[in-house]
């Protein structure tokens, strides 16, 4: 006798029964634990008793709320803007052929780095004109990396960073303070490269990101620039 499998369907209209939601608040990506979270591990107290091989009891993170909790900080602390909160490559609409082979390209780089997550993975960098959704596609990669892999990421819009170094200076913050968390990151992404005016003191702050990211083997930075490899002068 033939049996069916039925599909269950998703009960929480709020976030697709992915037990957290995404939004944008004041600019950035927020991330917070959904009205239906309920662990069964833990009862939903988050911690939970374990014992130990002399049978002495002892009390710990409830798994499962921890790597979703951590997961959702990580994310919070991305840097990620708002307006990214809903994209995802399920969703990323390709304009053209090289928009496809972009893609295509993204899809391939999230399969090499879920086979081997320990291996080097340099990473990719998106160029053309403003609109093609390449900001879309590396957001996709890193939240997508986060979320499944649990990996820390980092946003940067690199005109934006330069501003941020230059009031530093006005503070007596150091240099090296501000770029750290951005040069530690195991994922990062650099959006709008070379935006800003091009000088000495600029080159000399994309240098350290990139000889330092590039000399650790387990750092992926992603690139977004609206140059192109024809291009003389900013687009």
């Amino acid at each position: 006798q033939m049996t069916s499998t039925e599909v269950q369907p998703k009960t929480c209209s709020k976030c697709g029964d992915k037990k957290y939601t995404l939004s944008n608040q004041k600019g950035k990506l927020r991330a917070k634990l959904c009205g239906c979270f309920f662990c069964e591990e833990c009862d939903g107290a988050g911690r939970v008793f374990h014992q130990d091989d002399r049978g002495v009891a002892f009390l710990s993170d409830c798994t499962y709320c921890f790597i979703l909790r951590k997961r959702l900080r990580l994310l919070n602390d991305s840097g990620i803007p708002g307006k990214f909160a809903s994209s995802s490559l399920n969703i990323y609409q390709p304009i053209g052929l090289q928009n496809k082979k972009a893609l295509s390209r993204t899809k391939d780089f999230l399969s090499d780095i879920r086979e081997a997550p320990q291996a080097p993975h340099r990473g990719l960098l998106f160029m053309g004109g403003p609109g093609l959704g390449k900001t879309h596609l590396v957001v996709s990669i890193l939240k997508q990396l986060i979320l499944e892999e649990g990996v820390d990421g980092k946003f940067v819009d690199f005109f934006q960073l330069l501003s941020d170094i230059r009031h530093g200076y006005s503070q007596d913050q150091s240099e090296m303070s501000l770029i750290e968390p951005y040069l530690k990151s195991r994922v990062l992404i650099i959006d709008e490269l070379a935006k800003g005016r091009n000088n000495e003191w600029e080159q000399t702050i994309l240098d350290q990101f990139i000889s330092s990211r590039y000399n650790a083997a387990d750092k992926i930075t992603l690139f977004t620039t609206n140059y192109t490899d024809k291009d003389t002068a900013p687009s």
